[in-house]
């Protein structure tokens, strides 16, 4: 079968890509080889506005708006709720989903695949990227991509097959697993992966030299995308790229959404104080909320806004101690906090935040990120303070 691509809206995407300073050089070639449309699924979910609602949209029915979607630089939701939810249904939760092309070209731009090269890459999806890959690696390289989501997998797998990507290696697999090729020389992950829980075969399986790209995260901060380098002594040491995505996490890694229930902000049991320290950029500025993400990496963050019932109110909460702290404005630049628990996370996270700023405010691609076979850390180095400072550094290492 021979695909056909919708030339007009290739062109629109590049156009909008490259107006809006988001197409690497020498992509234009590779998304006019590689259409978008040949991966995206009849039936799917966009947002046709940024914090629009999302909206089901059928090909057949509505081809126009559909191309229109397609594209354009929006995310297309492929399935929600893993599969749960049948469309045209919106579900709870996206777990699948056809990355920004921006996004996308990002990515293959900071792992720097070349011709020849030998890529794992783990979360197929629908496919494209994999298929972006095997473009770019050309017969004298190779392309392995995993998909733990059996449905997905075999959509994915004749995709690849029907637009002529039948080389690549497309296999039904978790990625966490050992089941890279050997010696690869870039590991791309499209899903995110918790701090302290990179697959340490990753590291094993890529040649010296080589790089892993993964997003990286905790429960509290989605991001950042680290571009990790092994070296030859096996271990692997990366830092922040200045691209920011927002994957969903492995599946491994997942955990259950776990929004504020029947605690009252204002609850008598809880421990009262006070801060002067405002919530909102701490706890949902990227560069600033990293070391409370660090300091506190089971913690989940909710952001109230102000209604006429009640104050606007910041949360933490700690799924596996049962902690939680509010913050609430109470005027004249403070803030009332209550605690509850046996953690005393508004405490920490004010500590963190503080340490932070007595650095020099660093940003995220300062963090230093390293991966051994018994430890994986992520700290800021002696040599990123601006002030001196003796605090001690919200450092975070854990054993796999």
């Amino acid at each position: 079968m021979t695909l056909a691509a919708d030339d007009d809206g290739v062109r629109t995407l590049i156009d909008e890509l490259e107006s809006a300073g988001g197409l690497p050089a020498d992509f234009r070639s590779v998304l006019t080889a590689v259409p978008r449309e040949w991966f995206i699924p009849d039936r799917m979910w966009v947002r046709e506005a940024e914090d629009g609602p999302y909206l089901a949209l059928d090909r057949a029915a509505e081809p126009d708006r559909w191309l229109a979607a397609v594209y354009s630089n929006r995310v297309i939701v492929t399935q929600f709720d893993g599969g749960a939810t049948a469309w045209p249904v919106v579900g709870d939760r996206p777990t699948c989903s056809a990355s920004m092309p921006s996004v996308v070209l990002g990515m293959l731009a900071e792992s720097d695949v070349r011709p020849g090269h030998v890529v794992f890459e783990v979360g197929t999806g629908t496919g494209w990227s994999a298929a972006l890959l095997a473009h770019i690696v050309g017969a004298r390289g190779s392309v392995t991509t995993v998909e733990i989501d059996p449905v997905l997998a075999a959509d994915a797998r004749k995709r690849l097959e029907t637009a002529g990507f039948a080389a690549v290696d497309a296999r039904l697999a978790d990625g966490v697993a050992d089941v890279l090729p050997d010696r690869v020389d870039r590991v791309i992950s499209t899903a995110g992966v918790h701090v302290g829980q990179l697959p340490f075969p990753w590291v094993v399986n890529t040649r010296p030299g080589g790089v892993i790209l993964a997003p990286m995260r905790t429960d509290l901060a989605s991001g950042p995308l680290v571009r990790f380098v092994v070296g030859e002594d096996g271990t692997a040491t990366g830092r922040a790229t200045a691209l920011r995505v927002g994957f969903m996490e492995l599946r491994s890694h997942r955990v259950a959404s776990d929004p504020v229930g029947a605690e009252r902000f204002d609850d008598p049991a809880a421990d009262l104080g006070f801060t002067d320290l405002a919530p909102w950029v701490p706890l949902l500025a990227d560069d600033h909320r990293w070391p409370i993400a660090v300091a506190v990496p089971s913690c989940r963050v909710n952001v109230w806004d102000r209604t006429e019932d009640r104050p606007g109110v910041a949360w933490l909460r700690d799924p596996l101690s049962g902690s939680w702290a509010s913050i609430v404005p109470e005027g004249n630049d403070r803030y009332v906090v209550r605690q509850f628990g046996p953690r005393r996370l508004w405490d920490a996270a004010e500590a963190a935040y503080r340490w932070w700023q007595q650095r020099g405010e660093p940003p995220l691609s300062a963090w230093q990120w390293t991966i051994t076979p018994d430890r994986q850390s992520v700290a800021l180095p002696p040599d990123s303070a601006l002030p001196s400072d003796s605090g001690r550094s919200p450092r975070a290492e854990l054993s796999e």
